[in-house]
């Protein structure tokens, strides 16, 4: 009997792939021939069953990397409210670990088409509004927690806090020694330390 395709997981490792090679290449140098080299097909027909172009392939992998890192916030604040949980989103966007390096790589590549491409900018747009969003609750669950656990202006936090770790993705991948993931975590505790704690330095 032939082996049943999961289409739904070879689409996932197709898009998985695609990660990889415009990690290493770039957006602009990662074509559908070399895309299916990479996923050990002879030529790039096979991919057009799961994708027409590659403006598709693109947009899919897009959306999956912020699924994905939605996924892992899910994980990662289960069971946890206010600032602790905040904490914990924060480690799961910032480009501190192999896999947030990646994704952090390809989305800056991602950020460059879609200054041409509404789409791509729909789904960058979608993702910084649900993590504002998540930001802003941590901060209501913080300030019922304790009077001091808010910042006077929670809206403006939230976007110096988002702004900031949208800006590591382009820092670590131009210097990843400089501004490695132990330096991340320390200057996002920072900034957690004193936009929450008036009485920190």
């Amino acid at each position: 009997m032939p082996r049943l395709v999961d289409h739904a997981e070879r689409r996932s490792s197709i898009i998985e792939t695609t990660w990889q090679v415009i990690a290493d290449r770039g957006i602009e140098n990662a074509s559908m021939r070399d895309i299916a080299r990479e996923c050990g097909y002879a030529a790039p027909g096979v991919l057009a069953h799961y994708f027409p172009n590659k403006t598709a392939l693109l947009l899919a992998s897009y959306e999956l990397i912020c699924q994905r890192t939605n996924e892992r916030i899910a994980a990662s604040t289960a069971g946890k409210r206010g600032l602790t949980a905040l904490r914990s989103l924060c480690m799961e966007i910032i480009p501190a670990e192999d896999l947030t390096t990646v994704e952090a790589k390809v989305a800056v590549s991602f950020w460059q088409r879609a200054q041409s491409d509404e789409a791509l900018r729909q789904v960058g747009r979608g993702a910084l509004s649900h993590w504002h969003a998540e930001i802003m609750g941590c901060l209501a669950e913080a300030q019922a927690d304790t009077p001091t656990g808010r910042p006077a202006d929670p809206d403006l936090f939230a976007d110096e806090l988002l702004n900031t770790m949208m800006g590591l993705h382009i820092t670590a991948m131009l210097d990843p020694y400089a501004m490695s993931g132990s330096r991340q975590r320390r200057l996002i505790e920072t900034i957690l330390r004193r936009l929450c704690d008036p009485d920190a330095s």
